[in-house]
């Protein structure tokens, strides 16, 4: 670092003689140690990344000259770097890296040679200025780049959002999902509903935070259009849908409730519509029958969706049931009796009472009505009747 022994050349003189050999230092340190830049094409290594270093180097040089830490304006190189890392996608902590990185092989250049010990603390004495420079910098340029990182996934949020609800709304969307770079196909069709959620998570955070991370977990292509109360999330048929049913888990014990989901599948973009309101059906029916956390399909709930429409089926099955709905008591005998598979002792028990009087609350039921439970052929009607009773009760 020096011309003659008793004559040390300050290290920003001796940095800016050196610039290029020590930028190319910088970058070889950054490719062997960090990954992503490991992966940069060469042209672009060569003609950019050097570059940058360079001015890197030659900010540090003048501000070691002037004795003074960087200003927000000297930052602005390298903040418009921090935002292009951010859009390329490449990680925080390897922008970041870059910097620790080239500090320490920038030293090591420069230490290598001091030779004398005058050259030794010369070199020393500019190490707070370099702790000070890397402590204003570094958050700088995380700052930036998170800023920039939320911005774009704001902006990626709002595309699907609006893609989705075209979606569903079976409106024309070719030409929206090609202007956001979105592949359309068939999709799992998920009607997602909270019920009793708290307000925030770990009394901070909201809950639709969890939600949206379980999401983007389950499916980084899916399409959202989401509230606290829930909303429909449209999931690519080729992403492992199975999954569903942990994400809903995590999220009911987050949101401190329970959280129901309603799916279909749409093989092609124009059955989403039908296939929503299907889902949205199968939501409703597990939420209002007291279902607990889950995921819910046709096959789960496709009596209960039957008995749901309107028509003379339904109406003839609550008219079954009309003369017992004075009569709880009736109501639960007959409850009991179904649940236990028709076996009348654990009927009987699980309402404890005697087994002559579950007895003669059957006798009743069929004298009332006019069809025994007890009959084989009787049976299958008052368990239809009570689901469309349940079902009727849930929609008051």
């Amino acid at each position: 670092m020096s011309t003659a022994p008793d004559d040390p050349v300050p290290v920003s003189d001796f940095l800016a003689a050196h610039l290029p050999e020590a930028a190319r230092e910088m970058m070889a340190a950054v490719v062997r140690s960090v990954p992503d830049y490991e992966q940069l094409p060469r042209e672009l290594i060569e003609q950019d990344l050097i570059h940058r270093a360079e001015d890197n180097l030659r900010l540090f040089v003048r501000l070691l000259g002037e004795g003074r830490e960087p200003r927000p304006a000297d930052l602005d190189g390298m903040i418009d770097v921090a935002v292009r890392r951010a859009r390329e996608g490449i990680p925080l902590d390897a922008v970041l890296s870059v910097y620790h990185q080239g500090a320490l092989a920038a030293w090591n250049f420069m230490a290598a040679q001091a030779n004398t010990s005058a050259e030794r603390e010369e070199l020393l004495r500019a190490v707070p200025q370099l702790l000070r420079y890397l402590g204003i910098v570094i958050p700088g340029v995380a700052g930036s780049y998170l800023h920039e990182r939320q911005d774009l996934h704001w902006e990626q949020r709002e595309a699907k959002r609006t893609l989705a609800q075209a979606l569903l709304q079976g409106k024309p969307a070719e030409l929206l999902a090609e202007r956001f770079g979105i592949v359309l196909g068939g999709y799992h069709v998920v009607a997602l509903r909270t019920a009793d959620a708290a307000a925030t998570v770990d009394g901070v955070r909201p809950a639709m935070r969890v939600i949206h991370r379980e999401i983007d977990a389950l499916s980084p292509a899916a399409l959202t259009v989401l509230d606290r109360a829930g909303g429909w999330v449209l999931v690519p048929v080729g992403e492992p849908v199975a999954r569903l049913d942990a994400a809903v888990t995590r999220i009911a014990a987050a949101a401190g409730g329970r959280v129901i989901a309603g799916t279909a599948t749409a093989a092609a973009v124009s059955e989403i519509p039908l296939r929503a309101e299907e889902a949205g059906e199968i939501a409703r029916l597990a939420l209002g029958l007291g279902r607990p956390t889950g995921v819910y399909r046709m096959a789960d709930l496709a009596l209960q969706y039957q008995f749901a429409r309107p028509g003379p089926a339904r109406a003839w099955l609550l008219g079954l049931l009309a003369p017992l709905t004075e009569h709880q008591h009736l109501m639960e005998a007959l409850r009991a009796y179904l649940a236990h598979d028709h076996n009348r002792v654990a009927a009987a028990e699980s309402l404890v009472v005697h087994r002559n009087t579950l007895n003669y609350r059957l006798n009743r039921i069929a004298a009332l009505t006019g069809y025994d439970p007890g009959r084989s052929e009787h049976t299958p009607l008052f368990a239809a009747a009570l689901t469309a009773f349940d079902l009727a009760a849930a929609e008051l």
